[in-house]
Protein backbone atom coordinates (compact mmCIF):
# COMPACT_ATOMS: atom_id res chain seq x y z
CA UNK A 1 0.00 0.00 0.00
CA UNK A 2 1.30 3.45 -0.93
CA UNK A 3 0.51 6.30 1.46
CA UNK A 4 0.53 9.66 -0.28
CA UNK A 5 0.99 12.74 1.87
CA UNK A 6 -1.50 15.51 1.16
CA UNK A 7 -0.11 18.97 1.79
CA UNK A 8 -2.67 21.69 2.23
CA UNK A 9 -1.93 25.29 1.33
CA UNK A 10 -3.43 28.31 3.07
CA UNK A 11 -5.09 30.49 0.43
CA UNK A 12 -6.66 33.25 2.53
CA UNK A 13 -5.76 34.18 6.10
CA UNK A 14 -6.27 37.10 8.42
CA UNK A 15 -7.73 38.34 11.70
CA UNK A 16 -11.06 39.73 12.83
CA UNK A 17 -10.92 42.73 15.14
CA UNK A 18 -13.22 45.23 16.81
CA UNK A 19 -13.20 48.58 14.96
CA UNK A 20 -13.60 50.59 18.15
CA UNK A 21 -11.00 48.92 20.34
CA UNK A 22 -8.71 47.16 17.88
CA UNK A 23 -8.98 43.99 19.95
CA UNK A 24 -9.13 40.62 18.23
CA UNK A 25 -12.50 38.86 18.17
CA UNK A 26 -12.76 35.15 18.91
CA UNK A 27 -15.65 33.04 17.65
CA UNK A 28 -16.57 35.32 14.75
CA UNK A 29 -18.03 33.63 11.68
CA UNK A 30 -16.07 34.30 8.48
CA UNK A 31 -17.97 33.17 5.40
CA UNK A 32 -17.15 33.11 1.70
CA UNK A 33 -20.26 34.62 0.12
CA UNK A 34 -19.00 34.73 -3.47
CA UNK A 35 -16.24 33.03 -5.43
CA UNK A 36 -15.26 31.69 -8.85
CA UNK A 37 -17.19 28.95 -10.66
CA UNK A 38 -14.67 26.29 -9.61
CA UNK A 39 -15.34 27.15 -5.96
CA UNK A 40 -19.11 26.92 -6.47
CA UNK A 41 -18.62 23.48 -8.03
CA UNK A 42 -16.54 22.36 -5.02
CA UNK A 43 -19.23 23.62 -2.65
CA UNK A 44 -21.89 21.65 -4.50
CA UNK A 45 -19.89 18.43 -4.22
CA UNK A 46 -19.18 19.04 -0.53
CA UNK A 47 -22.87 19.63 0.21
CA UNK A 48 -23.78 16.34 -1.47
CA UNK A 49 -21.01 14.55 0.42
CA UNK A 50 -22.04 15.77 3.89
CA UNK A 51 -25.78 15.60 3.29
CA UNK A 52 -28.18 17.14 5.84
CA UNK A 53 -25.32 17.92 8.27
CA UNK A 54 -23.88 20.47 5.82
CA UNK A 55 -26.24 23.34 6.72
CA UNK A 56 -25.40 23.28 10.44
CA UNK A 57 -21.62 22.75 10.15
CA UNK A 58 -19.68 25.57 11.80
CA UNK A 59 -16.46 24.74 9.93
CA UNK A 60 -16.68 23.90 6.26
CA UNK A 61 -15.22 24.85 2.88
CA UNK A 62 -16.96 28.23 2.76
CA UNK A 63 -17.20 29.04 6.47
CA UNK A 64 -14.92 29.10 9.49
CA UNK A 65 -14.71 30.50 13.03
CA UNK A 66 -11.97 32.76 14.34
CA UNK A 67 -9.59 31.34 16.94
CA UNK A 68 -8.88 32.86 20.36
CA UNK A 69 -6.44 35.31 18.75
CA UNK A 70 -8.96 36.36 16.08
CA UNK A 71 -7.14 34.39 13.36
CA UNK A 72 -8.91 32.59 10.49
CA UNK A 73 -7.83 30.86 7.28
CA UNK A 74 -9.18 29.01 4.26
CA UNK A 75 -7.21 26.21 2.57
CA UNK A 76 -6.74 25.00 -1.01
CA UNK A 77 -9.07 27.45 -2.77
CA UNK A 78 -9.25 27.64 -6.57
CA UNK A 79 -7.86 30.79 -8.21
CA UNK A 80 -10.22 33.74 -8.50
CA UNK A 81 -11.86 36.58 -6.59
CA UNK A 82 -13.64 35.89 -3.31
CA UNK A 83 -15.91 37.95 -1.07
CA UNK A 84 -15.56 37.38 2.68
CA UNK A 85 -18.07 38.51 5.29
CA UNK A 86 -17.34 38.44 9.03
CA UNK A 87 -20.15 38.51 11.58
CA UNK A 88 -21.11 37.72 15.16
CA UNK A 89 -24.60 36.21 14.73
CA UNK A 90 -24.91 35.24 18.40
CA UNK A 91 -24.37 38.87 19.47
CA UNK A 92 -27.60 40.23 18.05
CA UNK A 93 -27.26 43.87 16.96
CA UNK A 94 -24.13 44.55 19.03
CA UNK A 95 -21.94 44.34 15.91
CA UNK A 96 -22.46 44.98 12.21
CA UNK A 97 -20.77 42.84 9.57
CA UNK A 98 -17.47 43.49 7.78
CA UNK A 99 -16.72 42.60 4.17
CA UNK A 100 -13.59 42.27 2.04
CA UNK A 101 -12.76 41.18 -1.51
CA UNK A 102 -9.71 38.94 -1.90
CA UNK A 103 -7.96 37.46 -4.94
CA UNK A 104 -6.45 33.95 -4.77
CA UNK A 105 -3.72 33.19 -7.33
CA UNK A 106 -0.97 30.64 -7.91
CA UNK A 107 2.58 31.32 -8.96
CA UNK A 108 4.52 29.67 -11.76
CA UNK A 109 5.42 26.84 -9.38
CA UNK A 110 1.75 26.08 -8.78
CA UNK A 111 1.84 27.18 -5.16
CA UNK A 112 -0.81 29.52 -3.79
CA UNK A 113 0.31 33.05 -2.97
CA UNK A 114 -1.22 33.59 0.47
CA UNK A 115 -3.78 36.43 0.44
CA UNK A 116 -3.78 38.26 3.77
CA UNK A 117 -6.80 40.27 4.79
CA UNK A 118 -8.10 41.58 8.11
CA UNK A 119 -11.76 42.27 8.83
CA UNK A 120 -12.81 44.89 11.39
CA UNK A 121 -16.29 44.52 12.88
CA UNK A 122 -18.07 47.82 13.62
CA UNK A 123 -19.40 47.73 17.17
CA UNK A 124 -22.63 49.44 18.16
CA UNK A 125 -21.37 52.07 20.58
CA UNK A 126 -21.88 55.28 22.53
CA UNK A 127 -18.90 57.54 23.15
CA UNK A 128 -18.36 61.05 24.40
CA UNK A 129 -17.13 63.23 27.25
CA UNK A 130 -18.42 63.93 30.75
CA UNK A 131 -17.83 67.44 32.01
CA UNK A 132 -19.07 69.77 34.69
CA UNK A 133 -21.32 72.63 33.54
CA UNK A 134 -18.19 74.84 33.43
CA UNK A 135 -16.67 72.43 30.85
CA UNK A 136 -14.16 70.95 33.34
CA UNK A 137 -13.66 67.21 32.58
CA UNK A 138 -15.15 64.86 35.18
CA UNK A 139 -12.79 61.98 35.96
CA UNK A 140 -14.10 58.53 36.96
CA UNK A 141 -17.71 59.31 36.19
CA UNK A 142 -19.72 56.08 35.99
CA UNK A 143 -21.46 55.76 32.61
CA UNK A 144 -23.91 52.90 32.24
CA UNK A 145 -26.87 51.74 30.18
CA UNK A 146 -30.07 51.55 32.19
CA UNK A 147 -31.38 48.03 32.64
CA UNK A 148 -28.11 46.32 31.72
CA UNK A 149 -24.72 45.57 33.26
CA UNK A 150 -22.82 47.66 30.72
CA UNK A 151 -20.72 50.23 32.55
CA UNK A 152 -17.48 52.17 32.03
CA UNK A 153 -15.69 55.04 33.81
CA UNK A 154 -14.52 58.28 32.23
CA UNK A 155 -10.77 58.79 31.85
CA UNK A 156 -8.51 61.72 32.79
CA UNK A 157 -10.11 63.88 30.08
CA UNK A 158 -13.63 62.83 31.02
CA UNK A 159 -13.94 60.66 27.91
CA UNK A 160 -15.76 57.35 27.86
CA UNK A 161 -16.72 54.65 25.36
CA UNK A 162 -19.40 51.96 25.71
CA UNK A 163 -18.88 49.30 23.05
CA UNK A 164 -20.96 46.31 21.91
CA UNK A 165 -24.43 47.62 22.81
CA UNK A 166 -27.74 46.37 21.47
CA UNK A 167 -29.24 48.72 18.90
CA UNK A 168 -32.44 50.60 19.73
CA UNK A 169 -33.39 53.33 22.16
CA UNK A 170 -31.10 53.12 25.18
CA UNK A 171 -31.00 55.26 28.32
CA UNK A 172 -27.58 56.47 29.40
CA UNK A 173 -27.06 57.02 33.14
CA UNK A 174 -24.11 59.15 34.26
CA UNK A 175 -23.07 59.70 37.88
CA UNK A 176 -20.01 61.00 39.72
CA UNK A 177 -19.15 61.87 43.28
CA UNK A 178 -20.04 65.48 44.05
CA UNK A 179 -22.43 65.78 41.08
CA UNK A 180 -26.12 65.24 40.42
CA UNK A 181 -26.80 62.16 38.27
CA UNK A 182 -28.03 62.64 34.73
CA UNK A 183 -29.91 60.45 32.27
CA UNK A 184 -30.19 60.78 28.51
CA UNK A 185 -32.04 58.78 25.86
CA UNK A 186 -29.87 57.67 22.95
CA UNK A 187 -31.09 56.22 19.66
CA UNK A 188 -28.82 53.58 18.13
CA UNK A 189 -30.50 53.15 14.77
CA UNK A 190 -28.79 49.96 13.62
CA UNK A 191 -26.01 47.50 14.29
CA UNK A 192 -22.66 49.23 14.05
CA UNK A 193 -24.07 52.70 14.74
CA UNK A 194 -21.90 54.98 16.91
CA UNK A 195 -23.48 57.91 18.73
CA UNK A 196 -21.51 60.71 20.34
CA UNK A 197 -23.11 61.82 23.59
CA UNK A 198 -21.48 64.51 25.71
CA UNK A 199 -22.93 64.97 29.19
CA UNK A 200 -22.60 68.02 31.44
CA UNK A 201 -23.16 67.27 35.14
CA UNK A 202 -24.41 69.79 37.67
CA UNK A 203 -22.46 69.98 40.92
CA UNK A 204 -24.37 68.78 43.97
CA UNK A 205 -25.34 71.46 46.51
Amino acid sequence: MVVEEVRHQAAIAGRVTDVQTGRTVAGAVVAVTAGPAAFADALGLAEISFGPAWASMAERLDRTLTHADGHFHFLDLPDGQYTLVASLPDWGSRYATAQANVVVARGADGRISLALTDLALPATAIAGQVTATDSTPVVLAAVSVQGSGERVYSDGQGRYRLVGLEAGTRTLVVSAQGFQSATQAVQLAQAGAVQTVNVALTRAT
